[in-house]
């Protein structure tokens, strides 16, 4: 079974060097499917930003998946782990609750 939604997010958060200590800090976002936004920390991510914020990860995953590098190939995982998660996100329009 796949992780909750928080638990991906902090999992994300972990990898990239975040301790558990700010896990508190921040709140979990809503996607609303019909703005095409993210509501989060009391702020909204547009649409473009969440494809912009796609798009750069998919690039990440290709340059370190090419390398023959395995510290390169382990982010190219946490890369692809957040291109699939928004791609998810977006493409099924009600993210799964945490």
């Amino acid at each position: 079974m796949s992780l909750g939604r928080e638990d991906l997010i902090h999992s994300l958060a972990k990898s990239m060097g975040m301790v558990d200590s700010q896990k508190a800090k921040f709140s979990s976002g809503k996607y609303n499917p019909e703005s095409g936004s993210i509501f989060s920390n009391g702020h909204v991510l547009s649409k473009r930003t969440i494809e912009q914020s796609r798009l750069y990860f998919l690039n990440q995953y290709k340059k370190l998946a090419e390398m023959d590098d395995e510290g390169a190939k382990e982010l190219a995982d946490i890369y692809e782990v957040a291109y699939e998660a928004i791609s998810m996100l977006v493409e099924s329009g009600n993210p799964p609750e945490g």
